[in-house]
């Protein structure tokens, strides 16, 4: 078992070593990409610390023990404030996200430093900090570290329905793998958990629980590592997140507008019509809700209200659905009879063939190719 343990730590602590250079080596890192080197190097003295403990390096015990011990109850923040700073401005975002990081403080202050002043000088005074009662508080700490985790599980999905207020194709923000990494997460630490009270009341087992976390913790940062370094940032407009739009379109009944409000969105649904018969915008795969505003002379944010209260859609589903029409137009043209499904898809705005064949189905009730078939 130790010399599983050994191969899995050295080969933990290369990984996240090569990727915290590579994160280093980014000349103008985001905050995504600041929060990634923070959150690494966290689970890189965590590695060192359990390879120091197998090989009983007392030095280097010491030294990794302050990061490894506050670990747990820094990592439910710190995912939580990467999930936001992919989507948020940096504005502002850090500073309101300080309070989060309290606990940390209390935690290193109270119990951190105080097990490490008494383990190395005998301070009596910090004795207290090996007593049985502060083990109840690394209970806790799991238990605020799965409370993030679901926090942060609930805000990605949030912002991943909202992106398609702004975009009209969501394939280059594929935010699966922080799903999975957050779930992964979820699970390691709540099995940990759980070994944890069996151990409280029944007797500690014959192995360490946390070497088996810290494995299961190593083969997840090497799967999903690579993803989350070169992940690109999403934007979203603050009003979508202030107004809560998306609750509205569900609603069964239509918010109710006045007459010049209905005047104002007819005029703009008049020339959106125009705009899209004319110039055809939906053919362009990077249209956004900024880019279709513009056309139109007005704000991303009239037009999304438009869009949302007057004509109770989404940006996305609206140019989607001209993209499925041109598809259909388009397959029976001459000029397209070479062309396979998704070249014509990707000739009318589409970029990804998973999502071409979802929003095509659901607009036709048909597969593209139970269509083509049924207009031969």
């Amino acid at each position: 078992m130790d010399l599983i343990l050994d191969f899995f730590l050295v080969g933990g602590i290369v990984i996240i070593a090569i990727i915290l250079l590579r994160l280093l080596r980014i000349k103008s890192k985001e905050l995504p990409q600041k929060v990634l080197i923070l959150l690494f190097l966290l689970l890189f003295f965590v590695a060192v610390y359990f390879y120091a403990l197998l090989h009983n390096i007392n030095w280097l015990i010491k030294l990794c023990f302050f990061p490894n011990d506050i670990t747990k109850i820094t990592l439910g923040p710190l995912l939580f404030l990467y999930v936001k700073s992919l989507f948020l401005k940096e504005d502002n975002l850090v500073r309101n996200m300080l309070p989060h990081f309290i606990p940390t403080l209390l935690f290193a202050f109270g119990i951190t430093i105080p097990t490490l002043l008494y383990t190395s000088f005998k301070i009596d005074v910090f004795s207290y900090a090996l007593k049985d009662f502060i083990f109840i508080f690394f209970r806790i700490e799991s238990f605020y570290f799965i409370l993030y985790l679901i926090i942060s599980l609930q805000l990605l999905s949030k912002y991943q329905k909202l992106t398609k207020y702004k975009y009209s194709n969501l394939t280059k923000f594929d935010f699966n793998w922080i799903k999975i990494m957050l779930l992964s997460t979820l699970g390691i630490i709540s099995v940990d958990l759980v070994l944890k009270i069996y151990e409280s009341f029944f007797g500690n087992f014959q192995w360490n629980v946390d070497n088996i976390s810290v494995l299961a913790m190593i083969v997840l940062v090497s799967y999903l590592a690579y993803y989350g370094v070169n992940q690109s940032k999403v934007l979203l407009p603050t009003f979508l997140l202030d107004n809560e739009i998306e609750p509205e379109i569900n609603k069964k009944k239509k918010k109710t507008l006045s007459s010049d409000k209905k005047e104002e969105f007819e005029n703009l649904k008049n020339k959106l019509e125009l705009i899209i018969k004319t110039e055809q915008p939906y053919l362009d795969e990077d249209l956004t809700l900024g880019k279709l505003a513009e056309q139109l002379s007005t704000t991303d944010k009239k037009l999304s209200t438009m869009l949302n209260q007057y004509l109770n859609t989404t940006f996305y589903d609206l140019i989607n659905k001209y993209r499925v029409e041109a598809v259909k137009v388009k397959i029976n043209l001459d000029n397209y009879k070479n062309y396979n499904l998704f070249g014509i898809a990707s000739e009318c705005g589409f970029k990804s063939r998973t999502s071409f064949n979802r929003i095509f189905k659901k607009e036709t009730g048909l597969s593209p190719s139970d269509f083509k078939k049924n207009i031969s």
